[in-house]
């Protein structure tokens, strides 16, 4: 009777592992703006924030490096490696953070200004866009605190998005 229990054990937990699995989301944060030659530290904060964030609610999360774009032109070359990337790594969905930094506004530690945040979230099996929101920050010092309120908004838009779409 030992051998037969052990038999239906290790084929039960075969095909409940069948059965377990989660959608993968790739971001991209890409910085504009504020005439830097680097990112800033407020952006791979929130890109940490994110990651967490969505990695804390069941999600398997990747990214792509944070980088910087000068223009439009950049700005869909960088869409499209991300979709690239999230494709090559058998990501359901992918998203790209545009953090709107102003280098006229500048706070006491020498950061430019947090201004504006655009979401764009795709399906990578269709390559289309099936989510995009924009959002003002609501204050002029971006702090901890200030930092986890906009990644928490950011990552419930990219639920809506994901609800919304079934990849």
């Amino acid at each position: 009777m030992g051998k037969l229990k052990t038999t239906f054990l290790i084929a039960f937990l075969m095909l409940t592992t069948c059965f377990c699995f989660a959608k993968q989301i790739s971001i991209q944060i890409v910085q504009h703006g504020a005439g830097a030659d680097s990112v800033f530290e407020q952006a791979f904060q929130l890109e940490d924030q994110l990651l967490d964030g969505l990695f804390e609610s069941g999600y398997i999360v990747t990214n792509s490096p944070a980088v910087i774009s000068k223009s439009s032109s950049e700005d869909l070359n960088l869409w499209n490696m991300g979709i690239g990337d999230a494709w090559e790594g058998s990501s359901d969905y992918f998203a790209q953070i545009n953090l709107f930094f102003d280098s006229a506004e500048m706070e006491s530690s020498g950061n430019a200004v947090l201004n504006k945040v655009d979401l764009a979230v795709a399906s990578v099996k269709t390559g289309k866009k099936i989510s995009g929101s924009s959002f003002k920050t609501s204050t002029k010092l971006i702090d901890n605190k200030a930092l986890k309120n906009l990644s928490s908004d950011v990552i419930s838009e990219i639920y809506k998005a994901i609800r919304s779409n079934k990849a």
